[in-house]
């Protein structure tokens, strides 16, 4: 809940006093500090202007704060010391450091306890650089968990039982220390259904020791992936005789062994388990045994009725956790693109019902290749994590790009511009570029209907802002996203002066340079490439079937091959 106050200003020079309570927390004041110096205050022991209290006692759920901000006094309060590192959070978010302060008095709770990402995609692996400011990300959005399980990390997947050298082991002791710090589970995940020999003990030993070698860091969260294996296929003889009920008895007894490793430890958490069969509801003898055999307390990861399914209910969840019969976290494949050549999913996360937190315990995002262009998806992630109650997918969204532009709305107008050529992900969305393919089906209709200046005039509006969008985008956000971002950029703004291109043909302009200059636009976009894995060397794609085809559309027009100009497929109505 909130109540509003009036603002009040806290502007550079602003004399402040910390002051800490009983749940203090150093990330918290970390936060709170980095805020205090973006406004231009200046920390004091005594005579100050604003009195800031970090760690006040608050009555609630773990993780839940509550918030106050008013002239002269803001207090942080939590539950435990994650609920007031969300506190400051929160107050980082209420207003950007040149905007007036506004006095609240909130409260807030998180809808479920787990929140955040797994690294679980095909492809380039993220960097040791993109995971440290991935975590910084997820504290910022008062997220709690990171998944570390890339399948292109060798030493996770193909060759699991190698230990992983002394430099790779050393980064992911910074990564489990940096999560620690800003209050974010780390779990680390070993995938090793390629070649694993059940009855060797010597390969429970190598797992085992796998988890071991982390624990000494100081991870505490562990997990057995079984997933994108053939279940059929056993790696020693006495495996089939010794399981011949099959893959889900191994499994449930291989991670049974992890959890009698974690709890002989006495300080992991629950351990968690990605089946075989995590995509669907059907009842089978895999899923019987895992409900059966795995021990009771073991997490289990679901995707949904589908790999990428285009919803996720409540019913559906309520089935899934009786098929399962175990507590469910939804691995929810969005926005990854592995299997997407040239597309970055830059819609809304849409489809999932309100009020899944009361079946599963927390629905996770897969994210892209592209670390940064995921915020946008997961902003909406965050936001459904702790108020699963009257989500609204598209208003998230906004609010998503919003956060990207940094508090310029011509940065937001052109980030919009841009998400929306590239909504399709094949799953979701099926349609492409909804905004700009009703704004150029109501160029086709005034073109239609004889309005010739209308038409010109909504075309070059739609090409002058396409046009603008690169430069505008990369002037307004993380340069990380920039670049991330590049060739999809540089394709959108070609693009715009390709339709700008063909404005005079809507008038009956049919010189031939116009088509030339169409074709050579049009051919350095399909030059543009995808560099990473596991699509490099394709090409990016971008406002297809919408923009390209509208250009050729009008190309074909000024070779006298008619009149006619179809909508785009897909096309959402225009207003």
């Amino acid at each position: 809940m909130a109540v509003d106050l009036p603002s009040f200003a806290c502007a550079p020079g602003c004399r402040v006093v910390l002051q800490p309570g009983p749940r203090h927390d150093p990330a918290a004041e970390r936060v709170v500090l980095g805020w205090l110096r973006e406004r231009g205050a200046v920390v004091v022991d005594g005579g100050a202007q604003l009195v800031v209290r970090v760690g006040e006692v608050h009555d609630g759920p773990p993780e839940s704060y509550g918030l106050v901000v008013e002239p002269g006094l803001v207090r942080l309060a939590g539950a435990d010391a994650a609920g007031v590192h969300h506190a400051a959070q929160a107050l980082r978010a209420l207003a950007r450091p040149q905007e007036p302060l506004p006095a609240v008095r909130t409260s807030a709770a998180p809808a479920m306890p787990f929140r955040g990402s797994i690294e679980g995609f095909y492809g380039t692996p993220w960097s040791h650089e993109d995971r440290l400011a991935h975590l910084d990300h997820l504290a910022a959005l008062r997220m709690n968990t990171y998944v570390y399980a890339p399948k292109d990390d060798a030493h996770h997947r193909e060759r699991w039982r190698e230990p992983y050298p002394p430099g790779e082991l050393a980064r992911l002791g910074e990564l489990v220390e940096r999560a620690r710090e800003r209050h974010v589970r780390f779990v680390f995940t070993v995938s090793p259904g390629l070649s694993m020999r059940y009855s060797d003990e010597a390969d429970v030993a190598a797992l085992l020791a796998k988890f071991q070698a982390v624990h000494d860091l100081g991870g505490r969260d562990f997990a057995v992936a079984m997933d994108d294996i053939d279940p059929r296929v056993w790696h020693a003889d006495a495996d089939a005789e010794r399981f011949a009920e099959g893959a889900g008895a191994a499994h449930a007894w291989l991670t049974g062994r992890v959890v009698e490793w974690a709890r002989g430890l006495g300080d992991c958490a629950p351990v968690q388990f990605v089946p075989t069969e995590y995509y669907d509801l059907a009842d089978t003898p895999y899923k019987r045994a895992l409900r059966e055999r795995l021990d009771p307390q073991v997490l289990v990861w679901w995707t949904g009725d589908g790999v990428v399914p285009a919803t996720i209910t409540r019913a559906d969840a309520a089935a899934a956790a009786d098929v399962y019969g175990h507590r469910l976290l939804v691995w929810d494949n969005f926005p990854v693109n592995d299997y997407l050549p040239g597309r970055i999913p830059l819609g809304d996360w849409s489809g999932r019902q309100d009020g899944l937190s009361a079946h599963v315990e927390g629905v996770l995002a897969n994210p892209m290749v592209q670390p940064t262009l995921s915020r946008v998806a997961l902003h909406s992630f965050a936001e459904y994590g702790w108020d699963d109650q009257g989500f609204d997918p598209r208003a998230s969204w906004r609010r998503a790009l919003a956060a990207q532009a940094g508090g310029r709305a011509d940065v937001l107008d052109a980030l919009v511009a841009f998400a929306d050529l590239n909504t399709r992900d094949e799953r979701l969305h099926l349609a492409q570029a909804p905004r700009h393919a009703a704004g150029l089906d109501a160029v086709r209709a005034a073109w239609r209907t004889g309005d010739v200046a209308a038409a010109q005039a909504r075309l070059r509006r739609i090409a002058a802002r396409l046009a603008a969008v690169p430069e505008t985008v990369r002037r307004g956000v993380d340069p990380r996203f920039a670049a991330e971002a590049a060739p999809w950029l540089d394709a959108t703004g070609l693009l715009g002066r390709a339709l700008a291109a063909v404005v005079p043909v809507l008038a009956g302009d049919t010189r031939t340079q116009v088509r030339a200059e169409i074709g050579e636009l049009l051919g350095r976009v399909a030059a543009l490439r995808d560099h990473t894995l596991p699509h490099r060397g394709g090409p990016v794609l971008v406002g297809d079937g919408v923009i390209d085809r509208f250009l050729l559309e009008l190309v074909e027009h000024t070779s006298g091959g008619g009149a006619s100009i179809a909508p785009a497929p897909g096309a959402a109505p225009p207003g």
